[in-house]
């Protein structure tokens, strides 16, 4: 169903006593991720959607708004509720609240993209097509011919979640980046206000990024797995060396949460 101009819809289940808007939000999820809602389809109206559950036009729109906090649904004012189902915004929130509660700093972090990048190096290496990996080169260009820093931060992510694409493991590239998106946003923000500092920072792991593209080009699976290992294992040495009084002018509440577990001393021993 691409429309909600469908007579055929009908709630999954009735509303059982309890919170209305938590059934009907629970109701539409489990509809989308079941696929009865293709990602791009357009949600039943409001008001078919309270005809059919048998509540307010408000209790819908609190629904609603929680399907769009979760990055299943966005709102198209004068159009409607369609169906996103954005990998990356279906994680953001979930996994940056966990990284701020258990306290998880910036080693851990980038050890675990390390982990996730060597296994898409090796798969890419394995079945990337040759337009998959022209792709990727053309990051490395992107990243050389950048004007700002917008322009270069947007390039050194795309390499980096271009990376994860060619794997061809949804999973995989959805949460590598998400992480992939801290680790630039965190060296970027250490890195100083100029563009060149950030040029900088960003050029010295140039060598790292040539190895491991050329390794998936040569579709050398051991090779592109280490490449991808050497160059995270770079990377954390880059970060580490940055600037430590950078540190006070990072704004964002989830980087600032990272440097500061970073920067606990390690617990006693008992």
């Amino acid at each position: 169903m691409n429309t909600s101009r469908n007579s055929s819809w009908a709630p999954s289940r009735p509303l059982d006593r309890g919170n209305a808007a938590h059934q009907i939000l629970e109701d539409l999820r489990l509809d989308i991720v079941g696929g009865r809602f293709a990602r791009g389809a357009k949600l039943p109206t409001e008001r078919e959607l309270a005809a059919g559950f048998g509540v307010s036009g408000a209790t819908v729109r609190e629904a609603v708004r929680g399907l769009v906090a979760s990055g299943l649904v966005e709102v198209r004012h004068g159009s409607g509720a369609y169906v996103t189902g954005n990998p990356s915004s279906l994680l953001d929130g979930p996994l940056g609240s966990m990284i701020q509660i258990e306290r998880i700093g910036v080693a851990e972090v980038l050890g675990v993209l390390k982990a996730l990048n060597m296994h898409a190096a090796e798969i890419a290496a394995t079945r990337a097509t040759a337009r998959e990996t022209a792709s990727l080169r053309g990051t490395i260009d992107a990243m050389n011919a950048a004007r700002d820093a917008d322009e270069l931060s947007a390039a050194l992510t795309a390499f980096l979640n271009h990376l994860v694409l060619i794997s061809g493991n949804p999973l995989l590239a959805a949460l590598a980046a998400f992480l992939a998106g801290l680790q630039v946003r965190l060296a970027m923000q250490l890195s100083g206000s100029t563009f060149a500092a950030w040029r900088k920072t960003v050029q010295r792991l140039a060598a790292e990024r040539e190895r491991l593209v050329a390794a998936i080009e040569a579709r050398d699976p051991a090779a592109a797995r280490q490449a991808a290992s050497d160059y995270h294992d770079r990377a954390i040495k880059v970060i580490s060396a940055l600037p430590s009084g950078a540190s006070a002018q990072v704004s964002d509440p989830l980087l600032a949460s990272l440097l500061a577990a970073s920067q606990r001393p390690p617990a006693r021993k008992r």
